[in-house]
């Protein structure tokens, strides 16, 4: 397949890049170039030209992510995450493509257990509604897929941000917020395995665990200096209203990203052995 990937200079979008490339033909933009095509998807004519360049599949990672950052400025937010996507989806319909639509838990208000594909959306913050408006427009055309993520850890080619954060003396982590993280080198195979599906799935990780507890399982694997320091809603600043537990499930597939301790030792090594006892 001829696969376009719009913000492939991101976190996903990168790693998706370089692992789809290794058996389709794979085209990246970033709004910035970067050895990628640049793109600006407020350009609607330079979104058209390049979707209908032989495209078959367009993954959309792009957009503003950062909760914080959205949540300062919900404008821009809007003007990113969802202005963009009625001109996209127009191009992919007339190029006879497929959208497939990277989205967030963040959708959900993190009041239930878990949330399946047809839990309805009730987002908190800025960036869940960017996302949830951004959804709808996805959904409202026939054959097109919306994925729904946790948050994503492990290394990246172009934006290595996970595993940079492990160089600072010391990291904030949350103890009241909890969710199925997603091993980003799972990712790719899980959406080769979907890539009939259309509609809604939701794609995570084996384990339920708080941030604190995967910031330091990663760090104790690194051997990270890094200090982890636990907070939680009544000691983190309020930057912006973070849902409790987001906790995905699915309806429609049994797939699973690996335990941590399988993506760890993928990404750093098998834990040493201890010696034996004396």
């Amino acid at each position: 397949m001829r696969i376009l990937i719009l913000g492939a200079s991101g976190f996903v979008g990168s790693a998706l890049h370089a692992q789809l490339g290794e058996h389709h033909e794979v085209v990246g933009t970033s709004r910035s170039g970067n050895g990628l095509v640049p793109l600006d998807l407020a350009d609607a004519d330079a979104v058209r030209a390049l979707v209908a360049d032989r495209i078959d599949v367009v993954i959309h990672t792009a957009g503003i992510v950062d909760l914080a950052t959205a949540q300062r400025d919900p404008e821009a937010a809007y003007a990113a995450n969802v202005a963009p996507m009625a001109t996209l989806l127009d191009a992919v319909d007339d190029a006879g493509a497929k959208l497939v639509y990277l989205s967030t838990d963040n959708v959900f208000d993190g009041t239930r257990e878990h949330y399946d594909e047809i839990a309805l959306r009730t987002p908190i913050n800025v960036y869940g509604c960017t996302k949830a408006a951004a959804e709808q427009l996805v959904l409202a055309r026939a054959g097109h897929l919306v994925a729904r993520l946790p948050l994503v850890y492990g290394r990246s080619p172009r934006s290595d941000k996970f595993l940079a954060r492990f160089a600072a003396p010391a990291i904030e982590a949350r103890t009241d917020i909890v969710c199925n993280p997603l091993y980003l080198p799972s990712l790719a195979p899980m959406l080769a395995h979907l890539a009939d599906e259309t509609g809604v799935v939701h794609l995570a990780g084996a384990e339920t665990v708080s941030r604190y507890e995967l910031m330091t399982r990663v760090r104790d694997r690194l051997g990270a200096p890094a200090r982890i320091v636990p907070t939680d809603n009544d000691s983190a600043p309020p930057d912006c209203p973070r849902p409790r537990r987001l906790v995905l499930r699915s309806v429609r597939h049994t797939l699973a990203g690996p335990g941590i301790d399988a993506a760890l030792d993928d990404l750093i090594g098998p834990a040493p052995t201890p010696p034996p006892a004396r």
